[in-house]
């Protein structure tokens, strides 16, 4: 159960981040937003996906076309899992020690 906790965020933030990068922008298919499906016409991540596989294909004119935050999107994941794997590499040369602070 460690090490799902330990690698459960980079693994899903990677994952995620792969298939969108192999997604094929210019396609259309069903929606998965919630709005959408209950009935809204109005679906506020409309086109975030695409802006990210855009993003990955260097095309920033059509990213930034398809929504505006996908470019920023690739770069917060890409940082928070660089964040997690430099942690993760320093925590593990450090030598184990118990934290019994909760002891009192």
């Amino acid at each position: 159960m460690s090490f799902i906790k330990k690698h459960l965020e980079w693994m899903v933030f990677s994952g995620g981040l792969l298939l969108l990068a192999l997604m094929e922008p210019t396609t259309t298919g069903t929606s998965w937003c919630l709005f959408e499906l209950v009935g809204f016409d109005f679906c506020p991540g409309e086109g975030l996906g695409h802006s990210i596989a855009y993003t990955f294909r260097g095309d920033i004119t059509s990213a930034l076309d398809a929504h505006f935050a996908g470019p920023a999107a690739v770069i917060i994941l890409i940082s928070r899992i660089v964040h997690i794997w430099y942690q993760l590499l320093t925590k593990s040369k450090e030598p184990y020690t118990e934290d019994l602070s909760w002891q009192h």
